[in-house]
């Protein structure tokens, strides 16, 4: 069977039989999953696996918008100046935006990074958004 294609601003994604996405960015392509998963965003030697919804058109849109604004890299892992409390604001919104249901885990695995909700959990507490949080708004406002 044949893929579809799919065109978001300068990124493309070809999927084929909705098992197999293959992402690419600056025409560089990725494969990012053989056999997409609901849950799956392991990331084995050489090989980004990212969820379907996180590899998803409208995702592809946010992924875009967080890489212009600084945050991420082309792959899709944080840039070393996003902090870890831009990181858990950025999870939460993108993840509320995409009806990703463990966010968390989705997140931590794809960044590398664990205890985002117990940054959550301090910005419930002390009522304080992190820098930048106006701006990462904007990012998943359509």
């Amino acid at each position: 069977m044949a893929g579809n294609n799919i065109y978001v601003k300068g990124s493309y994604i070809d999927i084929h039989d909705n098992q197999n996405v293959y992402l690419s960015v600056d025409k560089a392509q990725v494969n990012v999953a053989d056999r997409v998963r609901k849950d799956d965003v392991s990331l084995p030697e050489n090989e980004e696996k990212l969820s379907s919804v996180l590899a998803s058109e409208e995702a592809m849109r946010y992924w875009k918008r967080l890489q212009e604004a600084g945050f991420v890299d082309k792959r899709c892992h944080l840039k070393q100046n996003t902090t870890r409390k831009q990181a858990m604001y950025i999870a939460e919104v993108f993840g509320e935006r995409l009806g990703i249901k463990s966010k968390w885990k989705t997140f931590e695995r794809l960044w590398g990074i664990s205890n985002l909700a117990q940054e959550k959990w301090d910005f419930q507490q002390t009522g304080t958004l992190p820098s930048r949080s106006k701006e990462i708004d904007r990012i998943f406002e359509d």
